[in-house]
């Protein structure tokens, strides 16, 4: 039931965000669309240092409790705890990300970007919220109240995004557009969640919490180095051009978005995993991993293949010719988030947090972000935003294995 809503919602929804996604493409053009590249990359950091493990946290734990206590005064506890974190959190951070902008874009040499400070900031702030209430959502397999509403949420998206183009705003029109639209989800979020939080509540006994979420909070800082955003930190520190910049945000996020039909499955997989161990052990788990996997593949695979053979068509057709350059990378990047989802990587995280195996997460997490830097160091240099496309994959690849 949930899988079937969690695939309706998203297709709808992505077709809303593809359609966001060729406005903004368009309406910026390749240098543009670099520089909104290097702004995203701004509160994305941030928000993994604002996560403190707490979405791991309500994944993993709350079913479990909700097990043992099925009055539900344990779950609640735990989540008016989390969720007082991560807004005290998000203040501090918001403050602190206030003051140290001027001497980060002095590094990476974008400081014409500071006009942009508060709307970065304003961004930061309704991902990491949203993030805690949608995770919570998907814990408790309510992916029909999360399918509704991100598909209001993207539906708003658009409009005020078609609104902010004919206005001619420029990037601050889709920054205002994004938040404006995910303030609204927040709100449904809001309503719908109030009786998580009101009522009776009950300590836990923490046990493994604690060390959990350390464990999550560190491989998610390391992580960093795996994800694009470092690329694209990385491509503007050897100052890369704003057109290859965007090239490499083109490609990475339209192979990401090739995946949709498994956005929100992770932490679906994660509650499942956690509930089938605890009633089933190694027996329930391996034979629901099996099916998730087997699932991501046969939705995933057809898809990827149509891409990467169609690669320059695909990119001229959507978004015009002026990016038939990003064909190369779009179709090198394809082809390893192919082998890598084949291969069942959405699920290993979450089945190794399950089994226990914290520090071969944690450790598998550190190598692959060191060796992904170093790469970058070695291939950006030489080969631009090709050599970053290429680090990044053989990376995705060797982090599955």
């Amino acid at each position: 039931f949930n899988v079937s809503w969690n695939i309706l919602g998203k297709f709808c929804t992505q077709i809303l965000l593809f359609a966001v996604s060729i406005i903004v493409t368009r309406y910026l053009g390749k240098e543009g669309l670099g520089i909104y590249a290097a702004l995203l990359v701004i509160p994305n950091f941030f928000r993994l240092l604002n996560m403190l493990g707490v979405e791991t946290l309500i994944n993993k734990k709350l079913p479990e409790l909700n097990v043992i206590d099925p009055s539900g005064c344990q779950g609640r506890y735990l989540l008016q705890k989390l969720l007082t974190i991560r807004l005290v959190t998000s203040f501090l951070f918001c403050v602190c990300l206030y003051f140290i902008l001027p001497d980060y874009l002095e590094f990476v040499n974008k400081q014409e970007l500071l006009e942009y400070r508060i709307v970065i900031l304003m961004y930061f702030l309704v991902i990491t919220v949203n993030s805690f209430l949608s995770t919570l959502f998907m814990t408790q397999l309510r992916y029909k109240v999360v399918s509704i509403t991100e598909m209001i949420g993207a539906t708003l998206n658009l409009i005020l995004l078609v609104i902010f183009v004919m206005m001619d705003t420029g990037v601050f029109g889709i920054f205002y557009a994004y938040i404006s639209s995910t303030s609204i989800s927040i709100l449904i979020y809001t309503w719908f969640s109030r009786v998580n939080f009101a009522g009776k509540a009950e300590a836990p006994v923490w046990g493994d919490m604690k060390p959990l979420a350390l464990t999550s909070y560190v491989m998610s800082l390391f992580s960093f180095g795996l994800m694009t955003q470092s690329d694209v930190l990385l491509l503007n520190f050897f100052q890369i051009s704003d057109a290859d910049v965007g090239y490499y945000y083109l490609a990475t996020s339209l192979g990401a978005m090739l995946a949709f039909v498994l956005t929100g499955i992770g932490p679906l997989a994660l509650s499942m995993f956690s509930e089938a161990y605890a009633r089933e052990s190694v027996l329930g788990l391996s034979k629901i991993w099996c099916q998730f996997v087997g699932l991501a593949a046969f939705l995933t695979a057809p898809i990827y293949v149509f891409a990467l053979f169609n690669a320059e068509s695909l990119l001229t057709f959507v978004f015009g010719s002026s990016y038939a350059g990003a064909a190369t990378v779009f179709a090198l990047y394809v082809f390893f988030a192919c082998i890598q989802t084949v291969l069942g990587w959405d699920f290993t995280t979450s089945t190794l947090f399950i089994l226990h195996r914290r520090k071969a997460v944690l450790s598998s997490t550190i190598e692959g972000s060191i060796i992904n830097v170093l790469l970058n160091l070695i291939f950006i240099p030489a080969y631009g935003v090709g050599g970053a496309i290429f680090a990044t994959g053989l990376v995705m690849v060797y982090m599955v294995l």
